[in-house]
């Protein structure tokens, strides 16, 4: 499978999680940081589910009714039958859905993810070894400065300016760059 790293505005979009064990909790824990709408659906949830703030909780059994209104889907149930079906009641809905651990049966994945203030960076495997994902990510981080926040504000500004200063697309690119290196203190490659 080949995957497309797509970055995701989660506050605008609904996302439904069906299931509350450990590795629902596991999800929530990683959505939650980004302001993830979510609803979670489970016969039985978790103590460590309910201590989620800002979820909405029903604590019924699957329908397929369940899955109007949502964005995306994420099946983390220890039922593999109902994984499947779930996972077929999204497909027919056009909903975007994710199996967890069953790579054929998601059209997204979770990335390993590197965050320091607005730099986001997500590494991933196509699900083939999330381990190395995990490792990849803590070299990377290693590697990024400290104060990138502070650096991608300031470039950010600067991209403002001379998009109203420099009206040639090649020589703003050039100058932007050039401005970058000397803050990330790269050599010219």
């Amino acid at each position: 499978m080949s995957y497309f790293p797509f970055f995701l505005d989660l506050p605008r979009l609904q996302g439904l999680i069906i299931g509350a064990g450990y590795v629902a909790e596991e999800k929530i824990s990683r959505l939650l940081p980004s302001g993830a709408n979510l609803t979670v659906i489970a016969r039985e949830i978790s103590q460590q589910v309910r201590d989620y703030e800002g979820i909405t909780i029903l604590e019924k059994e699957y329908e397929k009714g369940d899955l109007q209104g949502f964005d995306y889907i994420i099946a983390a149930t220890n039922d593999s039958d109902l994984n499947q079906r779930i996972y077929d009641d999204a497909r027919q809905m056009h909903l975007l859905v994710n199996v967890v651990d069953i790579p054929e049966l998601c059209d997204f994945i979770f990335p390993s993810v590197l965050k320091k203030g607005k730099l986001v960076i997500g590494i991933s495997t196509s699900g083939a070894a999330p381990q190395v994902a995990i490792r990849l990510r803590k070299e990377l981080e290693n590697q990024i400065p400290d104060d990138i926040e502070e650096k991608l504000d300031y470039l950010y500004q600067e991209r403002i300016r001379v998009k109203k200063e420099i009206a040639d697309p090649s020589e703003r690119r050039k100058y932007l760059k050039g401005l970058a290196d000397r803050l990330l203190d790269y050599e010219d490659r």
